[in-house]
C-alpha cells in the first residue's frame, strides 16, 4: 500500500530538516514543540522509516532523510506554482478567452474592445472564431467558446442572450449614386434599380425579405451573393444597389460605397451577447464582454 504524506507533514519535514531542531522548527512553523514532535513522529510512522537522527544538540537527515527532501521540495514547489498560476487565472493576469462571432462584428466591434482589454489583462490571450449565426451559437453550446457575438440564438439550445446592439438594415450604394443626395429612402427605391441581393440561405437574407413584404414591394434580385464582400464588389461596379447593415458595409469597408436609411418598415438584426446557461463566465472573459458592450454603445453613437 503507497503511503502519502500531506502538504502540512511534508513542510514540517523539511522545516525540521532546515532547522536542525525541534524547537526553531515549531517556533518558525507557529506550532507548539510537542505537537511538532507528534508530527514528525507520525510522519516517520506512516512511511516505516526513521528520517531523523536525534542526539540532546542536533537533528541530522537520515539517508531516507536525505532521499526524501528533494521530493518534498519539488512537491510543494509545484503545488505552490500551480496555485500561482491558477490565482492568476482566476485573477485575470493569464489564460484565454475563445470568441465565436459573426465576421461583421469582429471588424467592427473587436478591435477597439480589444485594444481597451489588452491593455487592461496583458498577460490574457484572446482567440477569434469567425462564422455565421448557427455555427457562433453552436460553439458556445458545445463549450467551443467562452461566450458568442451573435444574432439571437435558439431557445431549444439553452443559450442566454443579451442584446448590445441593434444592426440596421440600410441601402448600400455608391458613394457618386443620385441617391446620395437624399439622407433617407422608402423600400420602394428598389424597384426603380437593380437589386444585389445576399442568398436566400443567408439570415440576413430573410430579415430583408420580411421588410419587402411588410412594405409591400416584390423585387427580383440581379444577383443573389453568398458573402458580402461579393455583393459590395458589384454594388461598387455600378451593377446595382443593395440591402445590407451598417456593420456589414463597414466590415467589408469599401472606398467606394456608402449607405443611406431606410424607412418603415425599420430592419434591424439584434446583435448580443451568447453565453451557456449551465456554465459561469470566468472574470477575464465577463471583463472583455464588457468592453464589447461599451464599443457597441459607441457605435450606435455614429
Amino acid at each position: 500500500m503507497h503511503q502519502r504524506l500531506s502538504l502540512s507533514q511534508l513542510e514540517a519535514f523539511l522545516k525540521l530538516g532546515e532547522a536542525g531542531s525541534f524547537h526553531q522548527a515549531a517556533l518558525e512553523l507557529g506550532v507548539s514543540q510537542p505537537a511538532f514532535s507528534r508530527t514528525i513522529q507520525q510522519i516517520e510512522t506512516r512511511l516505516g522509516v526513521r528520517l531523523f537522527d536525534r542526539d540532546t544538540r542536533h537533528v541530522r537527515l537520515t539517508l531516507a532523510g536525505e532521499r526524501l527532501r528533494p521530493v518534498a521540495t519539488r512537491l510543494l514547489r509545484d503545488y505552490d506554482d500551480s496555485f500561482r498560476d491558477f490565482e492568476a487565472y482566476v485573477g485575470g493576469r493569464s489564460g484565454r478567452i475563445r470568441v465565436a462571432t459573426l465576421p461583421s462584428v469582429a471588424a467592427t466591434l473587436l478591435p477597439g474592445a480589444i485594444r481597451r482589454f489588452s491593455a487592461a489583462f496583458p498577460g490574457v490571450t484572446i482567440d477569434l472564431w469567425e462564422d455565421v449565426g448557427t455555427p457562433v451559437h453552436r460553439a458556445v453550446a458545445e463549450a467551443e467558446a467562452d461566450f458568442g457575438i451573435a444574432p439571437p440564438p435558439a431557445s431549444s439550445l439553452g443559450l442566454n442572450f443579451k442584446t448590445i446592439y441593434q444592426d440596421p438594415v440600410v441601402l448600400a450604394c455608391r458613394i457618386d449614386d443620385p441617391l446620395v443626395a437624399e439622407t433617407r429612402h422608402d423600400w420602394q427605391v428598389f424597384r426603380d434599380h437593380p437589386f444585389i441581393a445576399m442568398s436566400p440561405d443567408t439570415g440576413l437574407r430573410n430579415l430583408i425579405d420580411q421588410a419587402f413584404e411588410a412594405a409591400g414591394v416584390t423585387v427580383e434580385p440581379l444577383f443573389n451573393c453568398k458573402q458580402p464582400a461579393t455583393a459590395c464588389a458589384l454594388i461598387a461596379a455600378s451593377l446595382g444597389i443593395g440591402a445590407l447593415t451598417r456593420m456589414t458595409i463597414a466590415q467589408v469597408n469599401h472606398p467606394d460605397l456608402t449607405w443611406r436609411s431606410l424607412g418603415r418598415p425599420e430592419a434591424s438584426r439584434p446583435i448580443g451577447l451568447v453565453t451557456s446557461a449551465a456554465r459561469t463566465s470566468m472574470m477575464p472573459a465577463r471583463a472583455f464582454m464588457r468592453e464589447v458592450e461599451a464599443e457597441a454603445r459607441t457605435l450606435a453613437l455614429r
